[in-house]
Parts: C-alpha cells; sequence; structure tokens
C-alpha cells in the first residue's frame, strides 16, 4: 500500500517538475524591468500633450475645434453639392 502511494506521489512530482519548466520557458520570453523604461517615457509624453505641459504639443483640438471643424467642412460640402446642381441644371 506505501509503495503504492509513494509511485502517485511520484508521477504527480514529475508532472510537477514538467509544468514548472514550462512556466519558466515562458517566464523568459516575458519583459524585463528596463523594458518598462521606454514604456514609462511614452506615457510620460502622452500625459505632457494631454495637460500641455510640453510647448510643443500643447496645441491639441478640443471638443468645439472638432464640432467646427466638422461643421465647416459639412457646409462648405453642401456649397459645392448645391453649386454643382445649380449648375448642371441649366
Amino acid at each position: 500500500m506505501l509503495e503504492q502511494r509513494v509511485g502517485k506521489l511520484e508521477d504527480m512530482f514529475g508532472r510537477i517538475e514538467q509544468r514548472l519548466a514550462g512556466i519558466e520557458a515562458e517566464l523568459k520570453h516575458l519583459p524585463k524591468a528596463a523594458d518598462y523604461s521606454s514604456i514609462h517615457a511614452d506615457v510620460a509624453e502622452v500625459k505632457g500633450r494631454l495637460t500641455g505641459i510640453d510647448a510643443r504639443f500643447s496645441s491639441l483640438p478640443t471638443t468645439w475645434t472638432l464640432l467646427a471643424i466638422t461643421f465647416t467642412t459639412w457646409g462648405i460640402g453642401s456649397g459645392i453639392l448645391i453649386f454643382a446642381l445649380n449648375v448642371l441644371r441649366k
């Protein structure tokens, strides 16, 4: 009875070793702490753009600017369409 239990434990331990080896292999492919420094710099740049800290990027469009651009584009497009229809009708 004891030999069977020890045999089961040895089998289970063998499977655990295989799984741990697989986990170690996967962990080797994960980025290291040094790889996150570039991400930190990128996030800082985006934060600077959004808060307007960096003078080069402080002119991101606001909601009102985007709405003005959209309505201006629609107005010009409508004007061109109306002009084309009037010219083609004659």
